[in-house]
């Protein structure tokens, strides 16, 4: 089974593998090597029944993942798991399917009102971590106002822990500084944000990875992809702060590889 690990200084457990939600809600204008179709709802509920029964507890999503919030929050009323996962989402970003185009907007009350609707279309009445969706101006987005908020949304009981998923070193140290986590990138090739690894080891601090694999780009050839898998999983997790790792797929076989390869590394 897939180990959990607690992010730090929270009582919040995340599977050591999350699944990232993008392809379940949206599949124009994102960054993946190949054209897809979003799955059929019983396509979604067996990928995520399959995550489910391997341990993968953790599942992220945003609204600007298109109709993944409200797809999953669907699944969720129908099967009753929701105390059995650990949902990440996120604000400051939405999707609009209709022009194809992302806005942004970190006003205080324009993060409170997507919480809202977040909670809203996942029926649920708590986030687990929730997450500032940066633009890439990281820094000026963690003003006192919106760190002000995050705060007040734990302390209501609306989220359980606070992060940014972040662009910069820069914002990614403010984060670590005042929140509980960040979601930053990493890859074997991809290494510039990497001083946050014993940034966060120095605060105590955990960090959750996406695009571990630049979004499926790294895994185009089949030749060598397990071996692809296992020295990503080995490279990342060496790194004592990284608690999670998402990747996105909707297909099994993928998903299995990747719980195959890392189960072979942490054994």
């Amino acid at each position: 089974m897939m180990l959990n690990n607690l992010l730090a200084q929270t009582d919040v457990a995340l599977s050591a593998l999350a699944l990232g939600t993008v392809k379940l809600g949206r599949n124009q204008s994102v960054k993946y090597p190949n054209a897809f179709e979003l799955p059929t709802d019983d396509e979604m509920a067996s990928l995520l029944q399959k995550a489910l029964a391997s341990g993968i507890t953790t599942l992220d999503t945003a609204p600007a993942y298109g109709l993944s919030e409200q797809r999953l929050g669907e699944w969720l009323k129908k099967t009753h798991s929701r105390q059995s996962l650990t949902l990440i989402s996120k604000a400051g970003e939405s999707y609009n399917s209709q022009n194809d185009t992302s806005q942004y907007n970190y006003h205080p009350r324009a993060l409170e009102k997507q919480l809202e609707n977040s909670l809203r279309a996942l029926h649920t009445d708590y986030l687990d971590i929730w997450l500032i969706h940066s633009d890439g101006q990281d820094i000026t987005h963690l003003n006192d106002e919106v760190l002000t908020l995050l705060d007040k949304k734990k302390q209501q009981g609306l989220i359980r822990a606070t992060g940014m998923s972040t662009k910069t070193v820069e914002g990614g140290q403010k984060a670590l500084e005042h929140l509980d986590c960040i979601m930053m990138a990493a890859s074997l090739d991809y290494t510039d944000e990497n001083s946050l690894f014993a940034f966060a080891e120095q605060l105590g601090k955990s960090i959750l990875l996406k695009k571990i694999f630049n979004s499926g780009h790294a895994l185009t050839a089949e030749a060598g992809k397990q071996a692809m898998l296992e020295s990503t999983f080995e490279s990342l997790f060496a790194h004592k702060s990284l608690c999670s790792a998402v990747i996105g797929t909707t297909n099994p076989i993928h998903l299995q590889e990747n719980i195959n390869a890392l189960t072979r590394v942490q054994r």
